[in-house]
């Protein structure tokens, strides 16, 4: 056994990613200074950068490279040992706390396999179709609740279906669809509605505190719509052409009726078990205009609630060991690393870089909005953490547009869908759920993922502006 723990962690690939990585943050230490930019913004862009190699390239187990980049921050003098340990901890830390208890607690249930008989029955063996199904029944949740809960809550579902089918981890076609489909579909239904994401509050808040723009919930609805439809269809076409998914087996769809059929009723701690999950949405839903909810508190008051003997089908140590820590060591570094990125000015420093750099002949509204619409995506997923993004984007990405005459409606939407949606890396809070399931590798979603990518950036320089135009939205 140590003769293949040692094998498996000296193959040349993972040692020549790390030594470039270490090569770009030894680079970035030496480079001379950089006009407008700090040293400490200059070491946390460069740490993070190996950080994100070492994770696409998987050279490194997840978390150790999350744990590695929070380390490499105070030791290349970018912030101090107790600054990035104090901001690797957040609300965003106990929200997701509470949206894997949520799956815990479902898995426990027999709601998942009743769902999932549903789903089969109307798609058959056709795989492409029950996709389809899910990521619609995905989306249309998403629009009363946080993405993040949304896909939590098809989490449990999708794992059933690949269980009854047997799927393979890492090498079942349908395990990866399906796990990608998810949170792909959770941001479309978040792009169609102002309490879709947070981070689209938080957008319009922004915007109406600098540049005095109030939209509303329908005016928001009228430009999201349309792009909720379109992100749809892309991320469903793209996912069953890149994977091909394999056939659903009647085997699977026989064993899941007749399992359903001797079921019998929901039982009182399933019944709980609901009751407890929905009123904690409908309180995120609440949150949206009542501040004092905060999103968080709800999370972990659930939690409790779930925990309490009789009242749910979740028992606290099982919660405890299913778990998945390594996936929140990551988020509680990322959390560490994007507030820096923030607080260093480097976030506003790369955009007014790539902005300062274009040409003359460049500077016109559709040119100005693929290259917003570019920076946006990725600065989310160089920083997975929406409301930062939206922090970063908002006051430039303002001032740009009455420079150049670009509808400020546009604009803030521009912001908002580029702080909620990510489609490159698995490192934001939605995809990272599924990811944690095991069942497709970072590479995976990121072959595919620059398509829905393309596809937004596109749209937003074109339809938006023009749907603003017709709507009068100044």
């Amino acid at each position: 056994m140590s003769g293949a723990v040692l094998q498996s962690s000296l193959r040349p690939r993972a040692i020549i990613c790390i030594l470039i990585a270490a090569a770009l943050v030894a680079a970035t230490a030496l480079a001379p200074s950089t006009p407008g930019l700090s040293y400490e913004g200059r070491m946390v862009l460069g740490i993070l950068g190996a950080g994100i190699l070492l994770w696409v390239t998987e050279s490194l187990p997840l978390p150790a490279t999350a744990l590695l980049v929070l380390v490499m921050m105070p030791l290349m003098g970018a912030c101090s040992f107790e600054e990035a340990y104090a901001n690797a901890i957040g609300s965003t830390v106990f929200f997701l706390m509470g949206t894997f208890a949520f799956t815990v607690a479902l898995d426990a249930t027999s709601i998942p396999t009743r769902i999932a008989a549903r789903v089969l029955k109307w798609s058959g063996t056709n795989t492409n179709k029950m996709l389809l199904g899910f990521m619609c029944a995905t989306a249309f949740l998403s629009f009363f609740m946080s993405d993040v809960a949304a896909c939590g809550v098809f989490i449990s579902v999708g794992k059933r279906l690949l269980e009854l089918n047997e799927a393979e981890k890492l090498k079942s076609p349908m395990g990866k669809a399906l796990m990608i489909a998810i949170p792909w579909a959770s941001y479309a239904g978040g792009c169609a509605v102002m309490t879709g994401n947070g981070c689209n509050v938080v957008t319009v808040g922004l915007f109406s505190s600098l540049f005095g723009v109030n939209m509303n919930f329908i005016e928001w609805s009228m430009l999201g719509f349309p792009f909720c439809l379109i992100m749809l269809a892309v991320s469903w076409f793209v996912i069953t052409r890149r994977f091909k998914p394999e056939p659903i087996s009647q085997a699977s769809i026989d064993a899941t009726a007749s399992e359903v059929s001797n079921m019998g009723r929901l039982t009182r701690p399933e019944i709980l078990t609901m009751v407890i999950i929905a009123l904690a949405m409908v309180f995120w839903i609440l949150s949206s205009w009542f501040s004092f909810l905060n999103t968080a508190m709800i999370a972990v008051f659930a939690v409790v609630l779930l925990s309490v003997p009789g009242c749910s089908t979740l028992e606290f140590k099982t919660l405890v060991s299913r778990m998945n820590w390594g996936v929140l060591i990551m988020i509680m570094c990322i959390l560490s690393v994007s507030h820096f990125v923030v607080t260093t000015g480097a976030g506003d420093w790369m955009v007014t870089t790539v902005m300062g750099a274009l040409p003359e002949s460049w500077k016109t509204p559709f040119a100005v909005l693929v290259v917003l619409s570019t920076i946006g995506a990725v600065v989310h997923n160089v920083v997975p953490v929406g409301p930062a993004v939206a922090g970063i984007l908002a006051y430039p990405f303002g001032v740009i547009a009455g420079d150049f005459g670009i509808s400020m409606y546009c604009m803030l939407m521009v912001v908002a869908w580029q702080a909620s949606l990510a489609y490159i890396l698995p490192l934001d809070c939605v995809p990272i759920l599924t990811y944690s399931t095991g069942y497709y590798r970072m590479s995976d979603m990121a072959r595919i993922g620059w398509i829905p990518t393309v596809v937004l950036i596109a749209l937003t320089a074109t339809l938006l502006p023009a749907l603003c135009a017709v709507f009068g939205f100044a």
